[in-house]
């Protein structure tokens, strides 16, 4: 598998490289959902900078959505960051981004690893509140 975990004590930080397919990611999503850490875990850092190829289709993205919506119901308030090299994964992630932005967890892309760990790193900050100001400042997810 081409991804390693690294557990702190708010969260979860996932570094991908090579060629990565959405079965290898349900893999490390299932890993993340059987550790007792989960239940308290305020953000996931999925960083892909290494990534040379993201195999995550519509379905897929559809499908990860769906799971992380349904833990979104036991497990409020998640930041899921992505830090990715470039735009070269953006159609990849879109459908992700889009659907798990309409549950209680927040999600972004970054190419800054610092302002993607700041971002996590804010959890006493209501993800609503600071989704609505990210989007009226014209930025999006």
């Amino acid at each position: 598998m081409p991804y390693e975990t690294t557990w702190s004590e708010r969260g979860v930080h996932w570094r991908y490289w090579g060629e990565v397919t959405a079965a290898e990611t349900r893999v490390a999503d299932a890993e993340f959902y059987g550790d007792p850490r989960a239940d308290h875990a305020l953000f996931q850092l999925i960083d892909l900078r290494e990534v040379t190829r993201l195999d995550f289709s519509p379905h897929d993205q559809e499908l990860t959505a769906a799971i992380d919506g349904a833990a979104s119901i036991s497990t409020p308030a998640v930041r899921v960051a992505f830090i990715v090299p470039d735009e070269r994964f953006d159609e990849a992630l879109r459908i992700y981004l889009e659907r798990i932005n309409q549950t209680t967890w927040s999600a972004r892309t970054f190419t800054d690893p610092q302002a993607a760990q700041d971002w996590c790193e804010r959890c006493g900050e209501d993800p609503f509140t600071e989704r609505r100001r990210f989007s009226l400042r014209g930025s999006g997810v």
